[in-house]
């Protein structure tokens, strides 16, 4: 009865090897098995990365294993457990009928089997492989494989029955590779953050990287408004004026107005010239413009700029008029997020001057406005602005100092700039 009982902990066992054997294959991953390559043994790294690479084959190999060690479980288990018990009987003296012994016996003893199969067999090997999956497949890969290699003709067989019985009811059977969505590898991210894995600013970049994809020119620009271009008619010691006051190291160049360039100067290149003092027209310098649509998805225009070797475009409309320029730095800073220089000069959106009085930059989108005040403001297909709200709403152009009610808000156009609200104060009607 020794043996017997020797055998049913080695079955329980082997029920828990599998268990864990099962659950940590599935768990790790590839990468997680190469970059431990260094660290563990070179077999069990080795038998490792041909586990991952037959899942299907060696997760077959484990529900065999789990299951003839259940079926052993219970065929040699039950037995010796129900002799125990009833010497332990014998030994208390309990003296019942036959019948009642042996139901009594055979209860307690199912009862003590399925115990230690359920949490040595089942719960704790399996919390073993979930929380560390990495050294638990190492561990496993080598008699994992052995098993494989011996039973290989029964799993090739099993496997082809179960895919077999996929194809009669029109599932194909998965692949080996495991493949996922961008919605699955966005919520993988945020549990990986939430759980410690990963740092906010890493999940931050990731997520920016899957909305680059998808975000537009038009989204990223700097608006004609505040552009700072030169104009071609002034004197040449005014033009080298402004740009030295504003400092930037491009300047768009136009004649009359943004929508009439002429070329792109790069400040090097006037540095250049009036220190040499061989230049005394800024035509002599001028670089051809590097035009893009405001439709255009910003990975293009990255890829583009990266082929043209140039670091700005302007970007124009349907209708061919300039909408405003996008740098390299705008495009990097929607995967980073802002990056501060020493020319940008940090405005609020909106400022609330008291519990119902804001002051709101007109030229900013509707959206990122509405986030901000405590009523939002109709937003439509027709205008992505406050200032194109206030436009459609007012029915011509504005003038500085009109009132008109929207929605919940009394709005006070404060600034003009050219045949747009820049500025507006909302003030809330109770």
């Amino acid at each position: 009865m020794l043996w017997q009982l020797f055998w049913t902990i080695i079955l329980v066992l082997l029920n828990g090897f599998f268990v864990a054997a099962e659950f940590a294959i599935v768990k790790v991953r590839s990468s997680q098995i190469n970059s431990k390559g260094s660290v563990a043994s070179k077999r069990a790294t080795t038998a490792a990365k041909s586990v991952l690479s037959n899942l299907d084959g060696y997760l077959a190999a484990t529900q065999l294993g789990i299951t003839l060690a259940s079926l052993g479980l219970g065929w040699v288990g039950e037995s010796v457990m129900t002799a125990y018990v009833l010497q332990f009987m014998d030994r208390l003296n309990i003296h019942i009928t036959d019948a009642a012994t042996h139901w009594l016996s055979v209860t307690i003893a199912f009862t003590i089997i399925t115990i230690l199969h359920i949490v040595f067999g089942e719960l704790a090997p399996k919390s073993m492989a979930i929380r560390k999956p990495l050294p638990t497949a190492l561990a496993v890969a080598i008699p994992l494989r052995v098993l494989f290699v011996i039973f290989r003709p029964f799993i090739w067989m099993l496997n082809g029955l179960a895919g077999s019985i996929l194809r009669l009811i029109g599932i194909k059977p998965a692949g080996e590779s495991e493949i996922h969505s961008e919605e699955e590898l966005k919520l993988i991210i945020s549990e990986s953050q939430e759980g410690g894995a990963i740092e906010e600013t890493e999940r931050e970049l990731i997520q920016n990287v899957f909305e680059f994809d998808d975000s537009r020119v038009k989204e990223i620009l700097t608006h004609r408004k505040d552009i700072s271009a030169l104009d071609i008619n002034l004197p040449f010691d005014q033009l080298v004026n402004q740009v030295i006051t504003d400092g930037y190291s491009r300047y768009p160049v136009y004649s009359g107005s943004l929508d009439e360039l002429k070329g792109v100067i790069y400040t090097k290149d006037l540095v250049k010239g009036v220190h040499e003092k061989n230049l005394t027209n800024i035509k002599d310098i001028l670089k051809p413009v590097f035009y893009v649509p405001d439709s255009m998805k910003i990975k293009d225009l990255l890829r583009t700029l990266q082929a043209q070797r140039l670091q700005m475009a302007v970007v124009t409309n349907e209708f061919g008029d300039t909408e405003g320029i996008v740098t390299m730095e705008d495009i990097l800073e929607e995967l980073v997020g802002d990056i501060q220089d020493e020319h940008d000069h940090e405005s609020p959106i909106v400022e609330q001057k008291d519990d119902n009085t804001f002051l709101v930059d007109a030229h900013e989108y509707l959206a990122d406005i509405n986030e901000l005040l405590p009523y939002p403001l109709p937003e439509s297909e027709h205008y992505e602005t406050l200032s194109g709200l206030i436009n459609y709403r007012h029915g011509n152009i504005p003038r500085e100092g009109e009132v008109l009610i929207i929605e919940n808000y009394e709005v006070l156009i404060l600034k003009m700039f050219r045949s747009s609200v820049e500025k507006a104060r909302l003030k809330l009607i109770r």
